[in-house]
Parts: structure tokens; C-alpha cells; sequence
């Protein structure tokens, strides 16, 4: 049978293979913002990769619903890849109101979005994120910011930076430049703000409705940068009940010990039409993409329930945040690599490593298909710790013979030790 083309070969543009030195890089991302998740009393959710096209694209905004993977099924339904774990978690907590609130919830799953694949964006891709839902506390957003910073500083990232600003002040400062109406396209052509260049963003704001000035005079404003600890006062500017919002945060972010990595960015406005208040990127060192955002989206549970649900959240991208944190690889190798010299000596073999299974240690058997040179040879190659040789004198005199393949030595064990389990998985 001839082989495959070699696109076939080669997986759908956008996505990956992830092959076991990426995917233990991978794990150990996850474990570290996982325990951090946990650690702030967050519990794991999961949910059905697949929804219905209409809770996907309820509000989502034109942009995402065009990014959704959509597709029929052979009931005739019209479903949808999940594009984040926000609306998933939404359209559970909608029919479970019943949830003692506040629910504070987090994921690592795959999602999916048909966008263009370059540098930094996949079209199947991992998010890690929390959702606090049922709390309109200041301090859950301090609690949810904070928690972003902790994440990122957990898989070792110490060059960051947190941009807020409020959608809320968005649409105070949009009325004072006398802009009414409809403000998505506008928000949404200010979300391409440092992803574009700027006379692109100025076009798009001249076809959303806004003359010359107006739009330059946004483009000014937005351009305005302060430290975290000033955004009560600036956003005073706007709304005095804002601004004491602020004050509360601010406040809870420096009892965190984490306010001085925080910055009113008045460009981040963030592309979702879910969002309410609160609005927030990350950004790690130099590298030019948002590794995360997220916000408050008061309105979106409503959309499926009825009831007004206060609720705010993050998503970081995984492979982003990785790449940004020159997180590429991470082997994991053998504990113990058993080598049967005879065919007599293979039901021993097996026995010694269940034994050593047991005990929690990663133990291959060899396949009878390599020579003893070869194996030790692949085994310096792969990082084996542990080589244990077993042949017709070794079952004589009723011992292994274990190599250290770091230290370069080797020593006799008894083999009745052995089988019965050594006192560490990882040493004679």
C-alpha cells in the first residue's frame, strides 16, 4: 500500500503533534498552575468540547462566531468546537443555580478557533483559567487579578505585566467624545490596538461612524498609560463610584503583594461582547503577544438563565505563556531499564520490575531485539538512571546487577531484595 501524501502525513494546519518531550513540558505547566488554582480554592471543571452553535455564538461577538469550528450532525443540530471555557461554564451554572456561591472554578482543557495560524496562535490550542462567579465584590476582582499574576509567576515568569482598564469608563469616555450608538465595532477595532498598526486601527474606527478628529482624539487617549496604584483617580475621572471601585481594588492588590505589576492601559478593551466592567491582558517580558486576559462579564449567565449572575475570570494561553517563558522541553526518562541476558533469565526480569512498578518507579523490560552494548547505549542516550542486568551468573548467585548510568557504577543486589521491593524506586 503506497504511503500517504506527505500533507496527509502531517497534521491539520493550525494544530500539532505533541510528542512526549513537549507534552511532560506541557504536564509540567499544568501541574504548577493547577496547584496554584487549588491553592486560592478553586475546583477542576470540564465540559463537552462540543456545544451548541447557538450558546457559542450568543454573544461572542462577529469575530469569534466567524472563528468558530461549526459543523452539523447527523441529526441535523448545529454544533460548534468550544472557542473558550467561559461560555461553557456559563451555560452550566445556568441550569445549576442551585451552586453555593461564590463558585470559584478553573480549567486546562483544549479549545479551538479557526483563525489565521501564525506565530504564537494555534487553531487547537490549551487554555488555563478561572472563573469566580456570584460575587460583585471588589475583592473578587483583586482575588482574580492577583491570582493571574501568581499563575504566571508559578511556571517561572518574573518579567510581567497586568494592563487593566474598564469597559465600563470605555463607554463614559466614548459619550464624551459625543459617540453614541452601537460602540462593538469600535471596541472591537481598539482591540487591535499594538496588533496592527495604528493608521490600520484608524481606518477601522473611520468605518465604524467616527470622523477624523474624533478617532484621533480616542487613538490620544487611549494612548495613556498609569501605574496600577493611580487608577482610582484616573477612573474617578470618569464615574466617582468607579473610581472608589478602584480603591477597593487597589487596596486588596497591594494586600496581595502584587500591585506594583499592574497598569491602567485605557487600549486594552478586550475582543469578547461579554464583557461588563473590568478588562485585563498579560504580558510577559518581551514577547509582543497577550499570554492571558480576561475581565468581569455580568451579563453573560443571564443570557442563559434568567437570573442576573455577577461573575469575572482569566484565560491564558498555554503554548503562549510556554513560549514566552522559554518553556520548550522537558524529558522524562526511565527510572530502570531491565536487560534479560538470556532468554532463562526474562521471567525474572519481568518480576523484578513489577516489583520495582510497585514501588512507583518507571521500569521498561528489553524486547530481546538488542544487543547488551546496544541497550546500554540507548539507554545513556535516553537518560535511563537505572540498568539492571540479569543473566544465567547473576541467577546463580541469586543477584542483579544494577549500573548507575549517571555515576558510572555498578553493584551486586540481592535479587530476593529486589522482589521484594527496594526501600527508594530511584537507588540500589
Amino acid at each position: 500500500m503506497p504511503g500517504l501524501e506527505d500533507q496527509l502525513r502531517r497534521p491539520v494546519r493550525g494544530m500539532r503533534d505533541i510528542t512526549p518531550e513537549q507534552y511532560y513540558a506541557l504536564k509540567k505547566v499544568e501541574d504548577g498552575l493547577s496547584k496554584v488554582a487549588e491553592a486560592f480554592g478553586y475546583r477542576r471543571i470540564e465540559t463537552p468540547a462540543v456545544e451548541h452553535f447557538e450558546v457559542l455564538a450568543r454573544k461572542a461577538g462577529r469575530e469569534i462566531v466567524d472563528e468558530i469550528y461549526y459543523f452539523r450532525d447527523k441529526a441535523g443540530r448545529e454544533l460548534g468546537l468550544r472557542f473558550d471555557m467561559t461560555v461553557p461554564v456559563a451555560r452550566v451554572l445556568s441550569y445549576r443555580l442551585d451552586e453555593p456561591k461564590p463558585v470559584r472554578w478553573y480549567y486546562f482543557t483544549k479549545v479551538w478557533r479557526y483563525d489565521e495560524p501564525q506565530h504564537g496562535r494555534y487553531r487547537e490550542f490549551h487554555q488555563f483559567g478561572v472563573e469566580l462567579v456570584g460575587s460583585d465584590s471588589p475583592r473578587a476582582d483583586a482575588e482574580v487579578l492577583a491570582l493571574m499574576a501568581k499563575s504566571l509567576e508559578a511556571v517561572g515568569v518574573r518579567d510581567y505585566v497586568i494592563r487593566l482598564n474598564d469597559r465600563a469608563a470605555m463607554d463614559r469616555m466614548l459619550a464624551s467624545l459625543g459617540v453614541g450608538g452601537s460602540r462593538e465595532e469600535i471596541l472591537r477595532a481598539l482591540d487591535k490596538r499594538g496588533k496592527v498598526p495604528d493608521g490600520e486601527i484608524l481606518e477601522m474606527l473611520r468605518r465604524a461612524g467616527l470622523d477624523g478628529a474624533t478617532a484621533e482624539a480616542l487613538m490620544a487617549l487611549i494612548s495613556e498609560r498609569r501605574p496600577g496604584s493611580e487608577a482610582p483617580d484616573f477612573f474617578s475621572k470618569y464615574d466617582r463610584d468607579l473610581g472608589e471601585r478602584y480603591g477597593r481594588i487597589v487596596k486588596a492588590l497591594d494586600a496581595y503583594g502584587v500591585l506594583g505589576r499592574f497598569e491602567v492601559d485605557l487600549s486594552i478593551v478586550r475582543g469578547l461582547d461579554y464583557y461588563t466592567g473590568l478588562v485585563f491582558e498579560a504580558y510577559a517580558g518581551e514577547y509582543r503577544l497577550a499570554v492571558g486576559g480576561g475581565g468581569r462579564y455580568d451579563n453573560l449567565i443571564e443570557l442563559y438563565s434568567g437570573v442576573r449572575t455577577p461573575a469575572l475570570g482569566f484565560a491564558i494561553g498555554v503554548e503562549r505563556l510556554m513560549e514566552a517563558a522559554g518553556i520548550t522541553r522537558a524529558e522524562r526518562p526511565l527510572d530502570y531499564y531491565v536487560y534479560p541476558v538470556t532468554e532463562d533469565a526474562f521471567k525474572t526480569a519481568v518480576e523484578v520490575a513489577e516489583a520495582l512498578r510497585d514501588k512507583g518507579a518507571s521500569v521498561a523490560v528489553d524486547l530481546g531485539e538488542l544487543t547488551l552494548r546496544e541497550a546500554l547505549e540507548r539507554a545513556a542516550k535516553t537518560g535511563v538512571a537505572y540498568f539492571v542486568i540479569i543473566g544465567r551468573k547473576e541467577l546463580e548467585k541469586g543477584v542483579v546487577r544494577i549500573r548507575d548510568m549517571r555515576k558510572r557504577v555498578e553493584l551486586e543486589v540481592e535479587l530476593d531484595r529486589v522482589r521484594g521491593g527496594l526501600a527508594s524506586p530511584y537507588a540500589p
